[in-house]
């Protein structure tokens, strides 16, 4: 597969490694298939708004990741503390955990998913359009992944893609959240296997709490390449979706190598509300410690979309990464790493 400029632009990414970790064992998160029981909508009668826009997959240009991110340890330190959003509206901050501290202290010196066969604009399509209409979500993996609407201070709506990673935890991208002309979004509700936005077959559910690194806010200089390693994040429901619907799984792999990957989401060139699938090839070559690469094609909406491995030997699906942002050469993921993969574990519910 052929990147386009993949040497110049992967080095200008690299000056964006958050840590350089020394090679460890790989680590994942327990999956669940949930108990497959038919789910509900979450008390309060939460629904989806039609008025709902997808959120932009941000522009990563070249030039904007040039300047190299400071490697200090107690400024990563800090940029890797945690910003709380509540629904009430308030907002605290958390200081990066124990266990992200130690893996920041030790670090300072087949293929695609065979489920898919079952079940003009500023968005990367690359070549011929190979995505798959998912039209049936009652099986795993399809119901832990979802539309996610949050409402903007003007009361604009706006969209992007989840996914179930514990009874009550969303894995998404930071700028689904939050906006660094208008801050935060609020009012998140989560609709997971979404069909339409007529059709929510297992409910649709309100946010208790949302979580971005500091680093997302403080790091930001006018453009997105400024805080793309920062495009991650975490959203808490009130309800336990996942215990009918179970969750996925997440790794941390420092020798990931090459593999497929698999994205589920709701792109907003598609019909509202409808899931579509899509795999591509991820070259090692065009990795980093906090990104990849891919040629996989994805559109506005499909903002944090999770990045999953397929084992088919074990049936295993692994996410790796968070689809995020664009280049005209390829689109790019926020790669799942150890600090990361801490800070995750610290959060899931």
């Amino acid at each position: 597969m052929k990147y386009p400029d993949k040497v110049t632009f992967a080095s200008a990414l690299a000056a964006f490694a958050l840590v350089a970790v020394p090679v460890a064992a790989a680590e994942v998160s327990p999956g669940s298939e949930g108990s497959g029981e038919a789910s509900r909508a979450a008390p309060g009668g939460a629904r989806l708004s039609e008025r709902g826009v997808a959120v932009e997959q941000l522009e990563l240009k070249e030039e904007g990741v040039t300047r190299a991110l400071e490697l200090d340890a107690e400024k990563i330190e800090r940029d890797l503390g945690t910003v709380v959003r509540k629904k009430d509206g308030t907002e605290s901050r958390e200081p990066a955990t124990d266990a992200m501290k130690r893996v920041l202290k030790g670090a300072m010196r087949d293929g695609m998913d065979p489920s898919f066969a079952e079940g003009g604009d500023a968005r990367q399509v690359f070549g011929d359009d190979d995505r798959i209409q998912v039209t049936d979500s009652s099986g795993y993996p399809f119901r832990t992944f979802g539309l996610i609407q949050g409402e903007g201070p003007d009361g604009g709506i706006f969209n992007c893609s989840a996914t179930l990673i514990g009874p009550r935890t969303l894995l998404t991208a930071a700028h689904c959240l939050y906006n660094h002309e208008t801050g935060w979004l609020d009012n998140f509700v989560f609709a997971p296997g979404l069909l339409s936005m007529q059709q929510a077959p297992h409910g649709i559910y309100e946010y208790e709490e949302a979580y971005i690194f500091e680093g997302y806010i403080t790091n930001y200089q006018g453009y997105y390449g400024s805080v793309v390693p920062w495009d991650i994040a975490v959203v808490i429901l009130q309800e336990p979706a996942g215990d009918n619907l179970g969750w996925m799984s997440y790794g941390y792999d420092p020798q990931l190598g090459d593999f497929v990957a698999n994205i589920v989401g709701y792109p907003g060139d598609m019909p509202p509300g409808t899931m579509w699938a899509v795999s591509c090839d991820v070259s090692a070559a065009n990795m980093g410690d906090s990104w990849f690469q891919y040629l996989c094609d994805t559109y506005p909406g499909s903002s944090g979309s999770s990045v999953y491995q397929y084992n088919g030997s074990t049936n295993e699906r692994v996410i790796y990464g968070v689809n995020v942002a664009e280049n005209p050469s390829a689109n790019t993921a926020v790669r799942i790493n150890r600090t990361y993969f801490e800070w995750l574990r610290g959060l899931v519910k």
